[in-house]
């Protein structure tokens, strides 16, 4: 049976800006910081060629008096700029294809950060046989299509399949709503043993344990750990072994 493990890519193949797209360009615009989620669903659903046609499309959706073109370049260059690989991000994934993966990205993203993520990881990129980015599919996460679209273009049921996500809320629930499995990737200076792991769901607003199925790793290097031995891999699973994928056991 084929197997799959797809990846989020900012924080978790590489590292993003504190503040995302949107706030970004609210904030260089004048807008009222309440519009930013608009701007964001904007850039992340729709595949803007260019920051020219960016600049045009939100002055005719927000009425803007003056063109906003010169700020959307230096937003637009800095994205292209600005990612950064995480440590052990190449290991990973090489280490996914060659325990036999395919290896997929769902991520939500918007052009210029493609471009960045192209640049910052040229030995992860060639190896991504399905790109589901949300500004492609015009649809973002954790909508389940953007996932449902990545199991169908790998020809890979959801029980052989294995989502690897920095986030509960885009990445690990829906994954597993829909029969994946899921390794959470904290940072590994935001936890401090097992009780971090634990309690790391509430400090990002979720509340509660991790759920079923989730495995959460203190960055990529366990994290690979957990891939390789959710796909059998038994020679660098190390002590976080991990169930088989698809498996439902507790």
């Amino acid at each position: 049976m084929p197997r799959a493990v797809f990846f989020d890519i900012g924080d978790t193949l590489v590292r993003r800006p504190t503040v995302g797209p949107g706030r970004r360009i609210a904030v260089a615009l004048g807008l009222p910081l309440e519009w930013a989620a608009a701007v964001t669903r904007l850039v992340f659903c729709e595949p803007f060629a260019s920051p020219a046609a960016l600049a045009e499309r939100l002055s005719r959706e927000f009425g803007l008096a003056r063109s906003p073109e010169s700020a959307i370049v230096e937003i637009w260059r800095a994205q292209e700029e600005e990612p950064v690989e995480v440590e052990g991000a190449t290991a990973c994934v090489e280490a996914a294809r060659r325990a036999g993966a395919n290896i997929g990205v769902i991520s939500n993203i918007w052009a210029p950060y493609e471009t960045g993520f192209r640049r910052a990881c040229p030995a992860i990129v060639p190896l991504i046989e399905s790109w589901h980015l949300s500004y492609r599919q015009g649809v973002a996460k954790p909508d389940p299509e953007l996932f449902r679209s990545a199991l169908a273009a790998l020809d890979v049921p959801a029980a052989n399949a294995l989502m690897v996500g920095d986030s509960l809320e885009k990445d690990v629930v829906p994954a597993l709503a829909l029969g994946m499995a899921a390794v959470l990737v904290l940072p590994a200076e935001v936890i401090d043993g097992d009780a971090g792991k634990k309690d790391f769901a509430t400090e990002k607003g979720a509340g509660g344990p991790l759920p079923q199925g989730c495995r959460a790793a203190r960055g990529l290097g366990e994290a690979r750990r957990m891939v390789l031995a959710a796909l059998g891999e038994n020679g660098d699973a190390g002590n976080s072994r991990a169930e088989p994928v698809g498996s439902k056991s507790r």
